[in-house]
This record gives C-alpha cells, structure tokens and sequence, in this order.
C-alpha cells in the first residue's frame, strides 16, 4: 500500500512500449492513470519508438505517465559493442555481478548485460508499491531487477499465449522456474491459460484468472441487418501469421460461396503469412470477394468493423507451439453488436456464449467453419438478437474500469467490499 497517503505508485515492465499490437496494455495503463495512480514504464528495447503515429490512447499515457527507456542487447554478431558498454561503466557492472553473486546465482550473459544496462539508467534503486510484467519473460527479468536490489515492489506477471506456449515448447517446462520461486502474484487471462501455466509450476495458490479489458465507450453498438441485395459481410482482424487461422477462413469463404451465398471476406493485419494468402485467393479465384486491407488506422479499423455483418476469428495451434490466450477481438467485436463465429481454441470458449452470442467451430476445420457462416449467413433475422446479448455480456464482463478495479484488490490496493459489478 502507497505510505503517507501518497497514490499508489505502479511500474509497468513492457517490450518497446509502444506496440501497436498491445491495445490491452494501454487500456490497463490508461485506467489506472484514470484512477489517479502514479505510474512508470520501463520499456525494454533499441531506438526510438514512433510517437507520430500513436493513438490517442498512447499520447494521453506518455502525457501522464513516467516513460523509462531501457536499452537490451544487441544482435549476437554485435556483442562486441556491448562488452565495450561494460568497460564504460565499470562501477555497474562489478555492481551487478557483486550482487547477482550475493542472491545466489549468476544471470545468463545476455540478461547480464541487460542488468548493467538496466543499472546505468534506473540509478539509485526506485521503489514502487507494485511491479506488473506484461509477459512471462518480462516477470522473469523484473525478479533479477528485484533482486538486485534496482527496483522495489511486489511482482505481479501476466501470462498472455506464446510466452507458456512457444516459449516452453522451445525451451523447456522449467524455463520459469525462477520466476514462479521468486513472483508474487501470477494473472492468467483465461481458465485455459491458468491451467496452461499451472502444468509448468506456476504455483496455485498465487495464480489467478483475470481477463484483459476493454472501453465500451470506444466501441458503440449497432444493430446487424441483412441489407436487401448486397453480399454477406464477414471481417476477421489480426496480424497475418499462422495462429490466427486466416488461411482457414479464406478456404472457409470458397465453400460459402460454393453453397450460393454472395458474400465477402475483409481481413484486417499484416505479417509474414500474407504471400501465402495472396496465393490461396488466387488459388481459389476469390480476388473480388477476398481484402487484404493491411495494417490500418484505428479510425479506419472502426470504419471497416461497422460496416460488416459478422465477425470470423480461426485461430489454431501454430507449428512453433504459438497460440492465442484470450482473443480479445472477439470481444471488441461482440460488443459493436456482430455475432462471431471462433475456432473452439483455447480460452475462446470463455469469450463468448455459445449459440446466443456467437458460434464456436472445430479448429483447422474450413467446412465447420463454412457451415457456421452459412448458417448464420441464411438467418439474418438472428444477427441483431445475437449482437445484443453480445454486447450486454461484454460489457458485463469484460469493461476496463471493472477489471482494474479487480486488478487492484487482487495486488491488496483496494478492499474486495470496494469493487461492485452494475
């Protein structure tokens, strides 16, 4: 708790803060500057993040909040500029390993350069009421940081998908065992995910499920209606790489309109898959009812998503072991009010009430997945009943300014009597 009636002062450990990708962190941080917190990023990364492009979320965040830039590690062919960063501050360095060496153990060498780097910048050691780490390796750094006496706080690390899947299937099931020893508090954004992180020794009685969040304000309802002679409208959104299953719903699109439908398939995203799927539209001549529309502005992603009809998310077990935790389009898409059709992948089926505000689908399946478009596409009359019940449910369930307020009685910030649900 913050001393002498001070705000509570939160230090959020982030990857090149800021990332497009990463909505729900900046809903999180937004909301608890909201809640008139003191809060601070330590970002990790080289260069100069582009601010130009920033949303309006992200500049009101650099405006109220602490921006800490910490450098990592350059590539292995580069490391020689980075022994030469040691011999610069010397002082740092003999510091870092005097007390790596005093807490019992020694970082590997890329992570030690990453604490001398991290000493250099933070100075004297900063002291928070609580420490969250978005992603396990970033909990994992932020016990060394702890421990090394660089920062001060209660740690508390979000788990989101490839960090307890891919990271683990690469490296091993014990690749964290020093954070769950060392951790506080370890959030899980599904039941899928507590159990995932459960089966690697995350330890139960301090591991907990709580969602990522959105502004139901940011996304206003409207009721889906056939409109009279024009093609069905699906929308999927997410960056163009395997685990996102767009390939599935590009096939999926083929079969639809194979059974008669006149309809369409927008994708939102960009990302190494994208020569593939230019090949699978050519392969199955969808080029005039198949967009690729790329990375887009958040104004331009508001402006797609109101005009379609319902949403489509296909998302599989990459190759890599790469998967998804929570999905949190699905709900951004449920609560503009469009029925949306998932694989049954992971924690999806906590995302969505199957049958009354969506329909769930065997994953890697393109026929189940055209059955349900088909299904959904031949009954208009249940698009404005089922976008409702979505956008009751998400709002519900899923508004920011509750999660927080859950947030902050989990981390012992605010009395459990003080979080009531409207």
């Amino acid at each position: 708790m913050p001393r002498d009636g001070a705000a509570t002062r939160i230090a959020l450990l982030l990857d090149n803060y800021p990332a497009v990708s990463e909505t729900f962190i900046d809903n999180q941080i937004l909301s608890l500057i909201d809640r008139g917190l003191d809060v601070t990023i330590l970002s990790f990364g080289r260069g100069t993040p582009d601010l130009a492009s920033a949303h309006e979320t992200t500049r009101r965040i650099l405006a109220a909040a602490h921006l800490i830039r910490i450098p990592v590690p350059r590539p292995s062919a580069q490391r020689l500029l980075d022994l030469a960063y040691l011999a610069r501050h010397p002082i740092q360095t003999l510091r870092v390993l005097a007390r790596a060496l005093g807490s019992g153990g020694v970082p590997a060498p890329y992570d030690f350069i990453r604490l001398v780097m991290a000493a250099v910048v933070l100075g004297p050691r900063r002291r928070f009421d609580q420490i969250l780490c978005h992603f396990a390796p970033n909990g994992q750094f932020g016990t060394w940081l702890r421990d090394l006496r660089l920062i001060e706080g209660r740690l508390a690390t979000f788990f989101h998908g490839y960090d307890f899947s891919e990271r683990v299937q690469a490296q091993g099931p014990d690749l964290y065992r020093r954070l769950f020893r060392r951790g506080d508090l370890f959030i899980a954004n599904t039941n899928y995910t507590r159990g995932r992180i459960l089966e690697i020794g995350a330890p139960a009685e301090r591991t907990v499920k709580l969602p990522v969040g959105l502004y139901p304000d940011r996304f206003p309802f409207r009721a889906r209606d056939s409109g009279a002679g024009r093609a069905v409208r699906f929308l999927s959104i997410g960056r163009l790489v395997e685990k996102k299953g767009h390939i599935y719903a590009i096939e999926a699109l083929a079969l639809v309109r194979a059974a008669g439908i006149d309809a369409s398939l927008g994708i939102i995203g960009e990302g190494p898959t994208r020569g593939e799927l230019e090949a699978a539209v050519a392969r199955l001549g969808l080029g005039d009812h198949v967009h690729l529309f790329g990375r887009r502005t958040q104004e331009e992603v508001a402006r797609l998503a109101d005009a379609a009809d319902i949403f489509v998310l296909a998302s599989t077990s990459a190759k890599s072991g790469d998967v998804e935790g929570q999905g949190l389009v699905l709900q951004e898409a449920q609560a503009l009010g469009m029925p949306v059709i998932a694989s049954n992948h992971n924690g999806f089926p906590e995302g969505l009430i199957d049958g009354e505000t969506g329909l769930l689908v065997t994953e890697r399946d393109p026929q189940a997945l055209a059955d349900a478009m088909i299904d959904l596409a031949q009954r208009p009359d249940r698009w404005a009943a089922m976008g409702a019940a979505g956008s009751r449910w998400v709002r519900q369930h899923f508004d920011q300014a509750y999660l927080t307020e859950q947030l902050l009685v989990l981390l012992g910030e605010l009395p459990h009597a003080a979080v009531k649900r409207a």
